[in-house]
C-alpha cells in the first residue's frame, strides 16, 4: 500500500512539473519561464531576463517550423531604454521572416531536425533588458506571409501546416506583460449562452 501511495505522489509531481498556464492544445504564447507558467514579470532594471516564444500543448509529436508575427509596445519616448540583447532560434533553423527590429517583425522558420512536441515547446528565445521601469506589452499574431489565411500563427508538423491559437485568446490582447498585470485569456461567448445563465 505504501508503494502505491508513493507512486501516486511521484506521478502527481511529474504531472505538475509539465503543467502550463494555458491548457488548450496548439497555442502560442510568450513566457518568462521554461515551463510556460509565467506570462508576466517584474524584472530588475539593468538586469537581463529571458522571454520564450512557446507552442503549448502541440497536438503533433514533432514541430518542424513556426510562423508568427510580433509587436512589442513600449511607452512613447522609452524605445531607447528597452533592449533586445539576443534573438535565438533552435540549431539548424532557417528563418525567412524579418526579425531584426526589436519591436515589430515576424518569423517564418523551418528546422532541419524537428523539435519534440513537448507541453512547452520553445521555438524562439529573446533576452531583454530595461534601463528604466516601464510597462511593456507583447503581442503575437500572423506572419506577414501566411500559409493559412486565417489571421493566426501556424506551425508545420512535417508537410502539414496547423493553425495556432493565441494564449490569451485574442489578437488585441497581449500574450505577455513586463511590469504590469498579466494577460487574461479572452473567452468568446454568444449572446444566447450569456442569456441562458439568467434563466
Amino acid at each position: 500500500m505504501k508503494k502505491l501511495i508513493v507512486l501516486l505522489l511521484v506521478s502527481l509531481m511529474a504531472t505538475s512539473a509539465f503543467a502550463v498556464v494555458d491548457e488548450d492544445p496548439d497555442m502560442l504564447g510568450v513566457y518568462f519561464d521554461a515551463n510556460a507558467d509565467e506570462n508576466s514579470i517584474n524584472p530588475i532594471v539593468n538586469v537581463p531576463f529571458d522571454a520564450y516564444v512557446m507552442i503549448t500543448n502541440p497536438s503533433a509529436a514533432d514541430v518542424w517550423g513556426l510562423e508568427f508575427g510580433y509587436d512589442i509596445v513600449v511607452p512613447a519616448g522609452f524605445e531607447g531604454l528597452f533592449f533586445r540583447l539576443s534573438n535565438s532560434l533552435p540549431a539548424g533553423s532557417v528563418d525567412l521572416g524579418v526579425s531584426d527590429d526589436k519591436l515589430s517583425g515576424d518569423y517564418v522558420a523551418g528546422l532541419a531536425t524537428p523539435l519534440p512536441g513537448n507541453p512547452a515547446t520553445t521555438f524562439v528565445t529573446w533576452q531583454f533588458m530595461l534601463l528604466s521601469p516601464m510597462t511593456v506589452e507583447i503581442f503575437l499574431g500572423p506572419s506577414n506571409v501566411q500559409s493559412i489565411d486565417d489571421g493566426l500563427p501556424a506551425y508545420e508538423i512535417g508537410g502539414v501546416i496547423l493553425p495556432l491559437g493565441l494564449s490569451t485568446g485574442g489578437a488585441n490582447v497581449p500574450v505577455a506583460v513586463i511590469n504590469g498585470l498579466g494577460p487574461v485569456a479572452v473567452e468568446e461567448a454568444s449572446f444566447g449562452s450569456v442569456k441562458s445563465l439568467f434563466r
